[in-house]
């Protein structure tokens, strides 16, 4: 990616945060960008597209990065509470990004299945070995806590509520209590050291 291109996408992010909408013109983007606006439509085929684009453009790259943080784990309870930790510390170490997330992540379709992505692996794993104790077809109402809990974590560390790592610890511990997992087991692995977020 070109630095035209990256501070293109930083910019959308930014205004969509701001602003609380997908609706961008290419004036304004251009003057966040800092970049002409022959640039910008060299980089930007559709401004329709361009939310997607954005949500693309760090999803796959983090993704990655957590996968291969935690890729020793095979318990799926350790897995998904170790992946909503890192998405939460992420948040905090990226704020533009946690921000854009506690404002879109209940609504926008693209960026709701960035953060079920993986974790609906983990739960169908849980489900069908039966580390999860609770009826599978509960499961999309699961994620939908996963989703809901995690963006409402993000935003008391955002807003200085908690810190990443009490808001972490805190909802990975509910997230697999609700899931049937022991109560103290569900604290124990819910404090377990957070391995490295690996650099891309």
């Amino acid at each position: 990616m070109t630095p035209a291109e990256h501070r293109i996408l930083d910019a959308a992010l930014r205004l969509y945060t701001a602003k609380g909408t997908t609706e961008l013109t290419v004036s304004e983007l251009a003057a966040e960008a800092n970049v002409a606006r022959g640039t910008l439509y060299r980089y930007v085929d559709s401004m329709d597209d361009l939310f997607d684009k954005v949500v693309a453009n760090f999803s796959a790259d983090l993704h990655q990065r957590v996968a291969d943080s935690f890729e020793s784990f095979d318990d799926p309870a350790t897995r998904l509470a170790t992946g909503v930790r890192m998405w939460i510390r992420y948040g905090h170490e990226n704020p533009d990004m946690g921000r854009f997330a506690v404002r879109f992540g209940q609504t926008a379709e693209s960026l709701r299945a960035v953060l079920t992505g993986p974790t609906m692996q983990d739960l169908e794993n849980g489900f069908a070995t039966g580390r999860f104790p609770v009826d599978e077809a509960l499961a999309p109402n699961v994620a939908a806590l996963i989703i809901g809990t995690t963006i409402s974590a993000m935003w008391m560390v955002l807003d200085g509520r908690q810190t990443w790592r009490e808001a972490g610890s805190a909802t990975a511990e509910l997230l697999l209590r609700a899931l049937g997992i022991d109560p103290a087991e569900a604290r124990d692995i819910s404090r377990i050291e957070l391995p490295d977020l690996h650099q891309s």
